[in-house]
């Protein structure tokens, strides 16, 4: 999870670097051989080149005269985006800074651009690709004022169908927005059977598929057009589209309609179609967090061993939590530890079936987490909450704190 930062809005652009020093850590002495070549080139004379990652290049930053070129390896840092934010706390926008890694992940490259990178280059990098990385027209400049932090996005899929994960959608939106104070859309990408909408008693606008047909005519006033209030901090995007008519949600929609949230929403958790469509690919790739929603029984420990393969072949490693619901509440479940055995991975949250709360959940049209009074179910699905939400929801210390300590 992402330590806690100190707030953009108090962040000042630091004095003009741009023939600055030209500072790098690198972890590979390959790729510094590279960083070498590529500084020649650029006419430094006495470049910074040190073995390391991106936390060790902290204690190189004069904040008085920040670096001009900063190259960061952020290939073995346990908190890549922790790291990034305090370059950039330390350096100012004026320092043209690039990242260099390991994983091939688009959301990880979002969340470094958003803080204040230039680029991120996936190893193994040539001299070429870092030279163009470094010779493109910086992002950021101190006089222009930060872009708003892009909203977290939550992918919740299902192993198989009637497993409940519409249900623990609309439960951990519920706990973010009242328990956590954040503000949170929720997301349903099914436009033709989703049952969000259903399962809240809420009658859908008609907006969302308009703004996935026409993402150059998305702005704020259609997101309000389409969305729905459900409480407070809590909005919900949902539609009823005929089943006559074929429509697909696009990529780039999706995409337009994330930067258009950021101003004024933290999470965005989308209840994402198991059928493996383009937009459900999509999202499991860009996703800050993925939670995979299974019972125990033996066809959905097949399933959920499967999209987690599917997962790891569109990303690597990748933020993801396998939850169990309704334990207790399916015939001829699986044992818990063979069920683990069987999909190569833990299950990460335990939710036991009680009928009562899901019956009274369905009857009442609430979230399952406002109805519990079940004390085991209450706590495991503000745990859930917690997890799947933003750092800020359980703050930690920051990476500045931690190298200070050092």
């Amino acid at each position: 999870m992402i330590g806690a930062k100190p707030s953009a809005a108090k962040r000042s652009p630091a004095p003009k670097a741009a023939q600055g020093q030209f500072i790098a850590s690198i972890v590979d002495e390959v790729t510094r051989e590279t960083v070498k070549t590529v500084a020649a080139e650029l006419g430094r004379q006495s470049p910074k080149i040190q073995e390391g990652g991106a936390e060790d290049i902290l204690r190189l930053i004069n904040t008085n005269e920040p670096p001009g070129i900063l190259i960061a390896d952020i290939s073995n840092d346990e908190d890549p985006i922790g790291a990034m934010d305090a370059i950039v706390h330390l350096c100012g926008f004026e320092t043209k800074i690039v990242a260099i890694g390991l994983i091939n992940d688009v959301a990880l490259y979002r969340r470094l651009i958003d803080l204040g990178a230039s680029d991120y280059l996936v190893k193994p990098i040539s001299a070429q690709m870092l030279s163009n990385a470094l010779r493109q027209p910086a992002r950021r400049h101190g006089r222009e004022p930060l872009k708003p932090k892009v909203s977290r996005l939550v992918a919740m899929v299902g192993a198989r169908g009637g497993v409940g994960a519409t249900t623990l959608a609309a439960s951990v939106a519920w706990s973010l927005s009242q328990e956590l104070r954040q503000k949170v859309v929720l997301l349903d990408l099914d436009l033709h059977f989703g049952s969000l909408a259903l399962s809240l008693d809420i009658e859908p606008q008609r907006g969302l598929r308009e703004i996935f047909g026409n993402p150059d005519r998305i702005d704020s006033l259609l997101i309000n057009a389409a969305a729905t209030t459900v409480g407070d901090r809590l909005r919900l995007l949902a539609a009823e589209e005929p089943l006559e008519e074929s429509f697909e949600v696009g990529q780039a929609g999706l995409d337009v309609l994330m930067a258009e949230l950021a101003g004024d929403t933290d999470v965005v958790i989308a209840d994402t179609p198991r059928a493996m469509s383009p937009i459900s690919r999509y999202v499991l790739g860009m996703a800050d967090m993925i939670g995979i929603v299974t019972e125990l029984s033996l066809p959905a420990m097949r399933d959920t061993q499967r999209l987690l393969r599917l997962i790891t072949g569109l990303r690597g490693k990748a933020p993801v939590a396998v939850i169990g619901n309704r334990l207790g509440g399916v015939a001829g479940e699986v044992g818990r530890a063979d069920f683990e055995r069987g999909i190569g991975a833990k299950i990460d949250f335990h939710i036991p079936f009680h009928l009562k709360t899901a019956l009274s959940s369905v009857e009442r049209a609430k979230p399952l987490a406002e109805v519990a009074r079940d004390p085991k179910i209450t706590a495991e699905l503000r745990r859930l909450a917690v997890a799947l939400g933003p750092s800020e929801a359980a703050p930690k210390a920051s990476i500045v704190q931690r190298v200070l300590r050092k």
